[in-house]
């Protein structure tokens, strides 16, 4: 994995600054790791060291030229470091620190229900409402607040799988793990569901070589019936010329839906959503499952 490192000149009087771009890095879906390093009290000044994943670099950038925070070279860093800092031993300690505990703790008390609305982090609103020690009216706040909180992550995740192939796995990864959560089945949220699912589709079906995970989600029992369906009808659209013939640069992905194809669960599923489907649709369902069936037997 590569990393870019950016390091960030702090004063005394822009503390809760860097901190507040800290907190806003929370939507960054990859891991970004902090440092910090302190001068001596004279110089009031403290360095922070930025080690980002090349996945999220611009993202990052984003929020750095947003927060106007002022970017150091890693020498210049380092000079001023040197020169406020007498003893060898401090200096090395000083370039080697972590952010505090402390300061952690601070930068968490910072998030309000609503930072975690908008970062899309819609398990902790999830915890929330789970937590019987939490005040009735917390709770319910926290309940009202999940719709939008899984729309905001199902639009991160989708922008993430959008931009390029190396994201493209994790975000497939959450949406469908939005899609069959069964806290947000329970809450009624099918329609957002229904919309992970949807994004997930979409994602397969812009890099060739992720056909094969159309089926995956055609198999998989949690999802919405109407998404399963679709899965397998997109699939049918990309890989199949006819019932009987398919596109030879799909080679692959066709001996993995013939091996692994749940013919029983796609049929259950497709009685239950027949009337929602278009012709054109049905169509594509039916050349697929009849592909499926004369190539199970062998031809």
């Amino acid at each position: 994995m590569e990393f870019h490192k950016i390091s960030v000149e702090v004063s005394e009087g822009e503390s809760a600054n860097i901190k507040k771009f800290i907190v806003s890095l929370g939507d960054i879906r990859s891991s970004v790791s902090v440092k910090k390093s302190e001068s001596n009290k004279d110089l009031k000044t403290s360095f922070y060291t930025f080690s980002i994943e090349t996945d999220v670099i611009k993202d990052f950038l984003l929020k750095f030229n947003k927060a106007h925070l002022k970017a150091v070279s890693q020498d210049e860093m380092n000079e001023k470091l040197r020169t406020s800092i007498q003893s060898n031993a401090a200096y090395n300690s000083a370039v080697n620190s972590a952010v505090s505990s402390d300061d952690l703790k601070g930068i968490r008390k910072r998030k309000t229900l609503d930072d975690f609305i908008s970062e899309g982090n819609y398990a902790v609103l999830l915890d929330m409402i789970r937590n019987i020690r939490l005040e009735e009216n917390k709770r319910h706040r926290a309940e009202m607040g999940i719709p939008t909180a899984v729309k905001r992550a199902i639009e991160i995740s989708f922008e993430e799988g959008e931009s390029g192939k190396r994201g493209a796995s994790s975000a497939l990864e959450e949406l469908i793990n939005i899609a069959t959560n069964a806290q947000l089945k329970n809450l009624r949220l099918n329609h957002i569901l229904i919309n992970a699912g949807q994004k997930a589709i979409e994602i397969c079906t812009l890099y060739e070589d992720f056909a094969d995970e159309l089926i995956k989600i055609g198999n998989n029992i949690k999802m919405p019936n109407i998404i399963s369906i679709n899965s397998v009808v997109k699939f049918s659209s990309i890989t199949l010329r006819d019932d009987r013939n398919f596109k030879p640069e799909y080679e692959a992905d066709i001996n993995i839906a013939i091996k692994n194809t749940n013919l029983r669960w796609l049929r259950m599923a497709y009685d239950s959503v027949e009337h929602e489907i278009s012709d054109e649709d049905k169509k594509l369902y039916e050349r697929f499952i009849s592909f499926i069936e004369y190539k199970k037997l062998g031809n």
